[in-house]
């Protein structure tokens, strides 16, 4: 009985699988084979074209491409079936082919020889694949959102909510007048940006995920104030060092030094890092450029 390709056709040694659609092949002869082998020790891959194979040969291509590789190629080690077939289409034969050799530069990065070997000699089969789908349209840009007199009633009456939501949250960091003034043009420059809740409805990013990021991220740049800035970081750093400076482990010079420096790279960081989230990490990127505080 004639074997049937019903499985996935497995390639070097089972360490991967071209897997396609099973279709019997039809009960005529002759029909399409292809072969695929790798070199590991050499770490090159060689495949042959497609071709066809009679059904009384076919127990014979396997052997026959095997001495091929060992005989001109060096290759020892072949215990597996290196050839597959038969194929119920050249096309289907063809796809494992291109599936092997695109796995094999892609993943492993190796070379893949093309050879023009077929079984007895075989004409070669040229398979026409079909052109490739036309790009589609680029999609066409948003018609943009037009600010009406109500969006803009809506965010100025959020300016004593903003400003209150950096006295809580941001006060001797940020110039909190400045910081509600952020977001207020924030909302005027972005009338386009909602969040979706649960049922459908929709809300204006509250400040405070403004303000961390979660969507959509306000710039803080006119908010900094280097003085306030710098303050702030020295005051960290006092604090962070301060069971040192109990303990007799470091100097108060020490301390001020640490602090000074600090200060200074921070508000450095900032300026090229405006973003709310980003004040922890740029604080302790200001005390990476300080070195040790131990030191």
């Amino acid at each position: 009985m004639r074997r049937r390709l019903t499985h996935p056709i497995s390639v070097v040694a089972g360490l991967f699988c071209v897997f396609l659609t099973s279709v019997p092949a039809a009960a005529q002869s002759p029909a399409p084979w292809v072969c695929m082998t790798r070199d590991f020790a050499n770490r090159v891959a060689y495949v042959s074209p497609v071709f066809n194979v009679a059904q009384a040969d076919e127990m014979k291509v396997n052997p026959a491409w095997h001495k091929v590789m060992t005989d001109k190629y060096g290759i020892t080690a072949l215990p597996y079936r290196s050839c597959q077939g038969p194929y119920p289409s050249a096309l289907l034969a063809d796809s494992a082919r291109m599936q092997f050799m695109q796995f094999i530069r892609t993943n492993f990065h190796q070379q893949v020889n093309e050879l023009g070997w077929t079984y007895a000699g075989a004409a070669p089969i040229t398979v026409a694949h079909a052109p490739p789908a036309p790009a589609a349209a680029p999609a066409q840009p948003a018609a943009p959102v037009t600010l009406t007199a109500a969006d803009r009633a809506e965010f100025q009456a959020e300016v004593p909510q903003a400003r209150g939501y950096c006295e809580q949250n941001y006060r001797g960091l940020y110039d909190c007048d400045r910081f509600a003034q952020a977001v207020l043009q924030h909302r005027l420059a972005h009338p386009e940006e909602w969040e979706g809740q649960k049922g459908g409805q929709r809300r204006r990013p509250p400040i405070h995920d403004l303000a961390v990021g979660i969507q959509f991220k306000l710039d803080c740049t006119e908010c900094l104030d280097d003085n306030l800035l710098a303050s702030w970081a020295r005051h960290q750093v006092e604090g962070n060092m301060s069971q040192l400076l109990m303990t007799k482990m470091t100097t108060q010079a020490r301390v001020d030094a640490r602090a000074a420096c600090v200060s200074k790279a921070f508000v450095k960081h900032m300026h090229a890092d405006p973003w709310l989230h980003h004040v922890q990490a740029n604080f302790n990127a200001a005390g990476l450029d300080c070195g040790n505080p131990n030191g």
